[in-house]
């Protein structure tokens, strides 16, 4: 859960993953917007989640509708639980090592590490067979309304968040979580030798 929520964090704070979609997916043409706009906003948005002050949603160039309000404060309350349960997980996690280290039992990078390459297989699945109504599933489960169906006419920043760009956030997640499951079993597997011998 610590590694999860953290590749969550950092992916989501990346911002250059959206800076490179803002011209591979033509979102200035899909928004008619300016770059500049574009990356002023989604810098709010972001600013905005992931900030420890409890702010009004008010985004620098585009008008919002009460219910987009309301759908970004119901995904700020999802990013601000996510980087609460990192901290739990964390204070669990070194304690969790230190009993390793205490025993001599390396057993938990691999059982970690299995989990984790698990996740993402199992994840990838309906991605891939069909991303469009995964997408809406997730939406289903996270959120208890419809807000999070915009009318581009009352919320145009929905102009500028094409689904592909969570597409492309969502394989950035799994990918990273593959590569630390792969270092994880490679250090369980070195460290294991060096003990044996």
């Amino acid at each position: 859960l610590f590694i999860i929520t953290s590749i969550i964090k950092f992916t989501v704070n990346f911002k250059q993953l959206y800076y490179f979609n803002i011209d591979y997916l033509n979102i200035p043409k899909l928004s008619n917007m300016t770059k500049e706009d574009i990356k002023l906003n989604y810098d709010y948005l972001i600013d905005y989640n992931t900030s420890n002050s409890d702010l009004d949603f008010n985004l620098p160039t585009l008008e919002s509708s009460a219910q987009g309000k309301i759908h970004f404060e119901e995904v700020r309350d999802i990013f601000q639980n996510v980087k609460k349960l990192n901290n739990i997980t964390l204070i669990f996690l070194i304690i969790g090592i230190y009993i390793s280290i205490r025993n001599n039992d390396l057993s938990i990078l691999k059982y970690s590490a299995i989990t984790l390459i698990l996740i993402p297989l199992i994840l990838i699945m309906p991605i891939l067979i069909n991303f469009q109504k995964s997408f809406e599933i997730f939406h289903n489960i996270l959120f208890g309304n419809d807000y999070w169906i915009f009318d581009p006419n009352l919320d145009s920043v929905i102009n500028i968040l094409p689904a592909e760009f969570f597409l492309h956030s969502g394989i950035m997640i799994l990918i990273l979580i593959f590569i630390i499951s792969l270092l994880m079993i490679f250090s369980y597997k070195k460290l294991n030798k060096r003990s044996s011998n």
